[in-house]
């Protein structure tokens, strides 16, 4: 929260502070449950196959919902949040990046998500060197 106070990146008013909160959270929740089925960690098959057919498009189907509540083109409003960067995190990271065709029938998260990666701020940190030696989750994570 301090890099969204410090980055410009926090909403002003108390009820979308709290929207930040929960979308932190949720992200969060994605991410834990990504974590319980990385087969090279010795997760088995099966966990791996549900993250993909019931838990993330639960997740996603949460994720965007609430992206179309929002009253802009982010989850709050017309201006990038730190929501907007943890939920694309975890949507991209943990979610699409594992699963290739994750968004495929979720069209408004994967708008958001394509333009979130136009931000200026986002494009220069995808390119950046502390970026590329990220470590990344690919389909091999799940046995695919």
């Amino acid at each position: 929260r301090f890099i969204g106070r410090t980055g410009n990146l926090m909403p002003q008013n108390e009820s979308d502070l709290f929207l930040v909160d929960k979308l932190l959270e949720d992200a969060e929740d994605l991410r834990k449950e990504s974590y319980k089925c990385f087969i090279p960690w010795g997760a088995p098959q099966e966990s791996a196959d549900a993250f993909i057919e019931k838990v993330l498009p639960l997740h996603l189907g949460n994720l965007e919902r609430q992206l179309k509540e929002s009253s802009g083109e982010y989850f709050i409003g017309d201006s990038l949040t730190l929501a907007d960067v943890a939920v694309y995190d975890a949507v991209v990271n943990f979610g699409s990046n594992r699963v290739p065709t994750a968004l495929d029938n979720f069209a408004d998260l994967k708008a958001w998500k394509e333009k979130v990666e136009k931000n200026e701020g986002i494009q220069k940190y995808l390119n950046s060197d502390a970026y590329a030696g990220l470590m990344k989750f690919g389909p091999e994570t799940i046995g695919k």
